[in-house]
């Protein structure tokens, strides 16, 4: 069986976010001792072999997939190319959203009418991207969602604001969550006071969940089934 490497895709552009991520990252999967490159935007053209990696993680950004930018035909391309060698992907939040996108068309990618900022419970199925889990409080920073997902998408996770917090394409390696497992733990207060301070919070949207530190490590079983299932 070839070696397990990921390929790590960062396309945070605000250095706070981009840098949480990284660490986030590093932290949980350091355990796991499983090899992986990071790729930021900039280099997103760069990559150059894919052979080497047997995954793909896809982190957030503050883009909209429901809109259009210069870079998403290079994303769309690494994708296909993911896809159609049947590798192992897990997409965060706008990359759940852009992986639907690429899959269903962006008129699946919606301003969510019921955004959310801060911390949040999950609802999970027992999907097996959820093994040894049957709650979780992770952080969730969103102004678009998915919906009206067709029969190929198993829907995996949901909010009390989102339909859709997580999915599963039917029969393959590929999830996508909306939720964020993958920023520090103390880096999401700061971010959500931040959003707050300069008005980028709508009504209702802050989520005041408690959270402990303890509750948040619940995220890393995440990356660990991910990579013992694919």
């Amino acid at each position: 069986m070839k070696p397990k490497k990921a390929l790590v895709l960062n396309i945070l552009f605000e250095t706070p976010f981009r840098t949480s991520f990284d660490n986030r990252i590093a932290q949980a999967f350091q355990p796991l001792e499983i090899p992986y490159d990071t790729v930021h935007l900039e280099d997103l053209g760069k990559i150059g072999d894919m052979e080497r990696y047997t995954h793909l993680l896809i982190s957030g950004s503050t883009e909209s997939a429901a809109g259009e930018n210069t870079w998403y035909a290079e994303l769309d391309t690494l994708l296909r190319r993911f896809i159609n060698d049947e590798k192992s992907i897990l997409a965060i939040c706008f990359g759940h959203q852009f992986l639907v996108r690429h899959i269903l068309g962006k008129h699946h990618v919606r301003k969510s009418p019921t955004p959310e900022i801060g911390w949040a419970d999950i609802t999970l199925s027992d999907n097996p991207i959820f093994k040894n889990m049957h709650s979780l409080k992770s952080s969730v920073f969103h102004y678009d969602e998915v919906f009206d997902l067709d029969d190929r998408f198993e829907i995996t996770a949901s909010s009390d604001r989102c339909a859709v917090h997580g999915f599963q394409v039917k029969g393959k390696n590929i999830w996508g969550v909306q939720f964020h497992p993958d920023f520090m733990y103390r880096d999401v207060f700061e971010f959500a006071e931040e959003l707050e301070k300069d008005g980028g919070v709508p009504e209702g949207s802050r989520s005041r969940t408690e959270v402990s530190p303890e509750e948040f490590r619940e995220n890393d079983q995440i990356f660990k089934n991910w990579f013992e299932i694919s």
